[in-house]
């Protein structure tokens, strides 16, 4: 009791039976988890292993702290460790991140990467010092108890070891038991580590009650900024499954309705791949999703750090040497903008995160002692959740072209670079025959997806937002094609090749192409077909469509001629019936009634000119020669 409590663990480690094997073991381990900061999957496993190897407990908090201990005085000399860590032997990590739990560490830390490697060294030094200089102490008791009767009798007196114990701590009764036989598994210790483990497994497996779905919903509030809520959670480890009901997300910009909420969710996970920390999903469905629907009471938005820019119609540009911009076609701009800004969110980054990146650079170069022990490798990102699968069906997708829809997503995952995998969306509307098809492909390593894809079925007159400056409105019609192109946060531009089939519009405002709106009618009761290309470029935000303005010229040129010759047509059909069928009546030639009604202004003067009697001067038959 005199003596501070780690010497006398000591002595009691010198004075013990614990075989000198099992003192580097204790060393070795406290040191190697002290020296890592944090918690991790390795610490985990560590931890598991002290409990199933019979080491010496006090011995090996101990170590623990003067690991830790060493670890903060020791922070800089860590950081470098681990970047040569990273630099020379980055098969290690990639091999010990393929193990289950151990795979759970965030090896890009970089003093957890350096204290992977000198803890073991440092620990192993000081355990097999501490191991020698056990084996020689009792060594040399052993020789005394030997050498010594009296010594053996005042050693193994009762009140001799009481007062012992009081000065100095614990000892063997004898010094012989010193070198008992060493027993290295805790049997204790493995039904322990096995209670814990099978424990936290049959309590995961069982997470349905309140404490977790509020920890859920609580998680899902900060990432989406607004409150989210959700009726049910049932999580399944062993059977790698997660369901859940009743999700809501408020809408961080409006909290009087919600920006999506989902009926029933249910999900599979790859069991190996959680003890990875990766989610990996073969199957996920979603069903009954809406979007910006009313809540019964408002939501709660928490604080925002930054604030948002006020809407600014002056930054809209419009070139008058361009038709429009996006913006000129629709009449809230402000609304438009907004959704624009919400999609961008979900787009690509423009350049590669892997390529750009010299190896062994950090995120942030540390500036204060403490961010040694925080500061991260600033690595390419490789998949953390993918989902093979993703079905949303009875989706109410905020558009009358689609309204109630079917969405499909394949290889969903949030680091599609590393993955180079293709993204595939499917979009099936049930009100609509609308079908919409979209690939985002990564493996060619570029970095940036070639985006392609097909539409078909778009029923022209559901198109909203059309206004007097648009030119035209469209009454019925079907759009199908295809487009190709880049699609990322920075800059659009797409390449779409338009078919429209039974069309039917008018012209409105000015009309289009500078055809006023009169001329522009005129040319859409004709062109009832047209195929075209339209070309996206700019932001996202600020988008501009570009036409084919000469093919589109020359469509309504020649519309408008076809126009023309048919009410010319009309009017002399029109003409000649009030002229000659009053008078002649069924006298009137089948020749030239079956003439004014064909829409070629050649063929009725032909025509009219035989019945008038002018016939076609023939050439003059030559007689064969003999």
């Amino acid at each position: 009791m005199i003596l501070p409590r780690f010497v006398r663990k000591l002595l009691g480690v010198l004075r013990g039976n614990v075989a000198p094997p099992l003192i580097f073991l204790s060393v070795l381990l406290g040191v190697w988890i002290g020296l890592m900061p944090g918690w991790s999957g390795l610490h985990t496993a560590l931890v598991v292993l002290v409990l199933v190897i019979n080491v010496h407990i006090g011995l090996f908090i101990l170590a623990l702290g003067l690991g830790k201990a060493v670890a903060l005085a020791a922070a800089p000399a860590l950081y470098h460790a681990g970047l040569w860590v990273h630099a020379h032997a980055p098969g290690l990590l990639a091999k010990l991140s393929s193990i289950p739990v151990v795979g759970l560490t965030d090896f890009d830390r970089l003093a957890v990467a350096g204290g992977l490697v000198v803890g073991p060294v440092v620990g192993a030094v000081g355990g097999l010092v501490l191991a020698i200089v056990v084996f020689s102490f009792r060594r040399t008791m052993l020789k005394i108890n030997e050498k010594s009767e009296r010594f053996r009798q005042y050693y193994s007196k009762l009140w001799v070891r009481i007062i012992d114990w009081f000065l100095f701590g614990r000892r063997t009764k004898d010094v012989q038991a010193m070198f008992a036989k060493a027993k290295y598994i805790r049997k204790a210790g493995v039904v322990l580590a096995v209670l814990l483990v099978g424990g936290f497994l049959a309590a995961a497996h069982f997470l349905q009650g309140d404490v977790v779905k509020d920890y859920a919903a609580g998680a899902i509030t900060r990432i989406n900024g607004a409150e989210a809520n959700l009726d049910q959670l049932g999580i399944s480890v062993l059977g790698g499954s997660v369901s859940a009901s009743g999700l809501q997300l408020t809408d961080p910009k409006n909290p009087q309705q919600n920006q999506v909420a989902i009926e029933k969710m249910e999900a599979g996970a790859d069991i190996y791949e959680l003890l990875l920390g990766r989610v990996v999903i073969e199957k996920a469905e979603l069903t009954q999703v809406r979007f910006n629907q009313a809540r019964q009471t408002p939501g709660k938005v928490l604080e925002q750090t930054t604030k948002e820019k006020p809407f600014d119609p002056n930054t809209y540009r419009v070139d008058a040497n361009d038709l429009a911009k996006l913006e000129k076609y629709v009449k809230d701009a402000k609304q438009l903008k907004e959704q624009l800004e919400k999609l961008r969110n979900w787009l690509p980054e423009s350049k590669p995160t892997d390529g750009n990146q010299p190896a062994g650079t950090v995120e942030k170069v540390p500036e204060k002692y403490s961010e040694y022990l925080t500061a991260r490798l600033a690595t390419a990102p490789t998949p953390r959740m993918l989902a093979k699968l993703l079905l949303a069906d009875k989706t109410e997708i905020p558009s009358p072209l689609f309204g109630n829809s079917r969405i499909e997503v394949t290889n969903l995952n949030d680091a599609p670079q590393a993955a180079q995998l293709p993204i595939t969306l499917e979009l099936k509307s049930y009100d609509t025959p609308a079908l919409l098809k979209a690939q985002a492909d990564y493996s060619k390593g570029t970095g940036t997806p070639e985006i392609s894809g097909t539409f078909e079925g778009f029923d022209l007159s559901k198109l909203e937002g059309l206004g007097q400056d648009a030119g035209l409105a469209f009454q019925s019609g079907q759009a199908a094609g295809t487009y190709r192109g880049t699609l990322t946060k920075e800059h659009v531009d797409l390449a779409i090749d338009v078919s429209l089939k039974n069309l039917r519009a008018k012209g409105t405002g000015k009309g289009v192409l500078g055809l006023g709106a009169e001329q522009t009618s005129q040319a859409l009761q004709v062109l009832k077909e047209l195929t075209t290309t339209i070309r996206v470029v700019g932001p996202p935000t600020e988008p501009r469509l570009v036409f084919d303005t000469k093919g589109l010229t020359k469509e309504f040129q020649q519309a408008l001629v076809k126009a023309g010759k048919e009410r010319v047509l009309q009017e002399v059909d029109k003409q000649v019936q009030k002229q000659l069928g009053d008078k002649l009546g069924d006298k009137l030639p089948s020749q030239l009634k079956d003439t004014i009604k064909q829409p070629d202004a050649k063929g009725l003067m032909d025509a009219v000119g035989g019945l008038l009697g002018g016939q076609k001067k023939q050439a003059p038959k030559q007689e064969p020669q003999k």
